[in-house]
């Protein structure tokens, strides 16, 4: 089927794309109240993706990550997001080494990788998200973060201004690192500088607080800054509540809250639907949960090939 036609979702929506593969297309419109809604599942490929979007889609974004040992892949089809082309946008992280990155040596693998992504398709891309927990637990030090961080981010735009208007750099750290923040790993001490980040994602979970005692300070960073936030990660904690009311608020929170842009809203979120050190899997076989997921998941559906920050 022809891209330019719809392809495919659960509950007979689809997605529309307007260009083709070397060009960026005709002008997107002027929509900024869009908002996003997927997951991170278990398998970082995707190939089991359909189930998530069958029971609380249609999902229009996926959260995927590359391990350590990945490196920066050889393109963006031999990624784990190549899955995600054709069918929904993508928040995409990578875990090069991030000393090589800092020194340019990973420049052209880097570059050429951001070029093999179509210039038709949604992607917010990143290195080593959370930088936070990498900081404290010495995986990298501060300045070689920031020095790699910059260094790809500008890469990326690069890359932006050779014709790739779908392509976004986002920075995603933690909520604690906001509502809790500790010298050395605070949001201004991670920051690259104004002008390279695109939008501001926060990961977080309901026992660390709710809406805006939550979100707010990554909300007001991002503000600051003048750009949108994101987030990239959302779910219950091991701990505290998991009452689906927290759910509703964060969706009600994030539907309703900008930070700076021209965005009106959250620009995305993707529910953390696999087990994670601190978490549990959202909304996981929780019937009310993934009733709560399907509705935000209907009500604010909207086209990924049509979506712009």
């Amino acid at each position: 089927m022809p891209l330019d036609q719809m392809l495919p979702l659960s509950g007979g929506m689809g997605i529309s794309f307007t260009d083709d593969d070397e060009g960026g297309g005709a002008p997107l419109a002027e929509k900024r109240d869009a908002i996003l809604w997927g997951a991170a599942g278990d398998d970082l490929k995707g190939s089991g993706y359909s189930r998530l979007d069958d029971r609380y889609g249609p999902l229009t974004i996926r959260r995927v990550y590359q391990r350590p040992d990945d490196g920066i892949p050889k393109s963006w089809a031999r990624s784990n997001a190549a899955s995600d082309v054709g069918k929904r946008a993508s928040c995409w992280s990578g875990k090069p080494d991030m000393g090589d990155v800092a020194s340019g040596a990973l420049d052209e693998r880097i570059v050429g990788f951001l070029r093999s992504i179509p210039k038709r398709h949604v992607a917010f891309v990143t290195i080593w998200h959370e930088p936070d927990a990498k900081l404290k637990n010495g995986t990298f030090s501060l300045s070689t973060y920031r020095k790699g961080f910059r260094r790809f981010c500008g890469l990326v735009k690069q890359v932006q201004d050779d014709g790739w208007p779908r392509l976004y750099t986002v920075q995603i750290v933690t909520t604690w690192a906001g509502t809790n923040p500790s010298k050395g790993r605070t949001y201004e001490d991670m920051w690259p500088g104004d002008g390279l980040v695109d939008c501001y994602g926060a990961d977080g979970y309901s026992h660390v607080g709710s809406k805006g005692s939550l979100w707010g300070p990554a909300v007001e960073f991002a503000r600051a800054r003048g750009i949108p936030w994101c987030v990239p990660e959302i779910g219950y904690g091991n701990k505290g509540s998991r009452d689906v009311s927290w759910m509703n608020d964060q969706i009600a929170y994030m539907t309703s809250t900008a930070a700076g842009g021209k965005h009106t809203r959250c620009a995305f979120a993707c529910w953390f639907d696999t087990a994670g050190p601190i978490s549990r899997p959202t909304p996981g076989d929780n019937g009310a949960w993934i009733a709560a997921a399907k509705k935000a998941s209907r009500k604010y559906f909207f086209e990924p090939g049509e979506f712009m920050l």
